[in-house]
């Protein structure tokens, strides 16, 4: 959902992997950026360049609390499954009290940006680096047994 108070000049949310995440919200003229990492789980909110909450989670969803011209917001970060997680794909969604003011969503691999179902290269190589992982472990495992066979009978 797009909020049509957002500022023209608020910068586009965005995903790195080696410098993490961003969302920006404008909360009545207030900027409202939350960074977060996908790798460390730290996430910090900031309210006109000030850090007013700051939280290190591995839940799916996290939940930050900051006031604003006196009032009480929400702020949830994360993924809406583990499955979205894998796929890159991450939310920040903005409450006043229980209703949801402001949402963005932020998708990592092209692919899914696009509607469309992910390349085959992308599950080949997942698929060929699990197949090398039990391959080298049953490789590992079994040139160790042998060793300790004949070296140390």
């Amino acid at each position: 959902m797009n909020n049509d108070n957002q500022l023209k000049s608020s910068p586009a949310s965005s995903l790195s992997m080696s410098g993490g995440g961003n969302f920006y919200f404008d909360v009545r003229g207030h900027q409202v950026r939350v960074w977060f990492s996908s790798f460390s789980g730290a996430e910090k909110i900031y309210l006109n360049d000030e850090l007013v909450s700051t939280n290190r989670s591995y839940r799916k969803m996290s939940t930050h609390t900051f006031q604003v011209d006196g009032e009480t917001l929400s702020l949830k970060v994360g993924v809406r499954s583990w499955g979205d997680a894998f796929r890159g794909i991450y939310v920040a969604e903005l409450y006043r009290g229980e209703q949801l003011i402001d949402q963005d969503e932020i998708i990592l691999f092209a692919e899914e940006q696009k509607g469309e179902k992910p390349k085959q290269s992308t599950w080949r190589w997942i698929s060929s680096l699990l197949i090398g992982l039990v391959v080298g472990y049953g490789v590992g495992y079994t040139f160790a047994k042998l060793t300790k066979y004949f070296f140390f009978g």
